[in-house]
């Protein structure tokens, strides 16, 4: 048997296990769609109408992850900016295991007929406000750096590299199926003076620790170039301030 399909009967196996207390139960990225690795976590989401939560677990050598979620939180993913980008392919490629009542076949059939034209304005709303908290960053970078607190800057230069790509990727109208494609999908769309600046901010390029921090300081100029016409009032001051530094 070959890794996907190990996979895949695992999820089976949980899935029965699973099923009396739930309204439906789907196996969602790499692999239901096969693009797994033999090392790849097993996904499994699970509609329930209570104890909401996740599990990890361990069988045959593969770790399982379930999460529990209600019906109508699982719907809203569809519509949040900050889920919909890897929620709406998910959905639409899942695999589903256990759906009595038809629940999880009609969120397959909303994901399936998303469109960004129903979502763009809040995707736009939510990326900007996302500049907001992140200029906090931006100062804290600029004052390590001026200390010679190397590694403090180095940390706040990650956190502008991790958190930047998701509203960057709601901006560019983009899905991706998991986190693991996001920061190839944004690197992408977002062109080659962004792709530069992530890997140096990110560490896949080489770069001094005071380079790596400009370049942090660069993708936060990029994605307040892009987005700023979203803000107005206190939260543009904001973001202008920090592009400024």
């Amino acid at each position: 048997m070959d890794h996907t399909a190990h996979a895949r009967a695992i999820a089976a196996f949980y899935a029965d296990a699973e099923a009396p207390c739930t309204r439906g139960i789907a196996l969602v990225g790499s692999t239901a769609t096969g693009t797994d690795h033999p090392h790849s976590d097993i996904d499994l989401i699970a509609a329930a109408d209570t104890d909401p939560g996740t599990r990890v677990l361990h069988r045959e050598g593969r770790m399982v992850t379930i999460t529990r979620k209600r019906p109508a939180e699982l719907a809203a993913s569809l519509t949040r900016p900050w889920e919909s980008g890897a929620a709406v392919p998910a959905w639409r490629t899942a695999r589903i295991l256990h759906d009595p009542d038809g629940t999880l076949n009609d969120l397959q059939a909303l994901a399936r007929a998303w469109t960004w034209d129903d979502h763009a304005t809040a995707a736009d709303t939510w990326a900007a406000s996302q500049l907001v908290g992140l200029a906090e960053e931006v100062h804290k970078i600029h004052g390590m750096l001026a200390q010679s607190r190397t590694r403090a800057a180095a940390a706040n230069r990650l956190i502008l590299a991790l958190a930047l790509p998701a509203p960057m990727a709601a901006a560019h109208r983009l899905l991706y199926g998991s986190e693991n494609d996001l920061w190839d999908a944004v690197a992408h769309a977002a062109g080659p003076d962004w792709a530069a600046a992530w890997d140096l901010a990110a560490g896949t390029a080489p770069a001094s620790p005071e380079a790596g921090c400009r370049a942090a300081l660069d993708l936060y100029k990029l994605a307040a170039h892009r987005l700023i016409g979203h803000l107005d009032g206190s939260d543009r001051t904001v973001v202008d301030t920090a592009r400024n530094l």
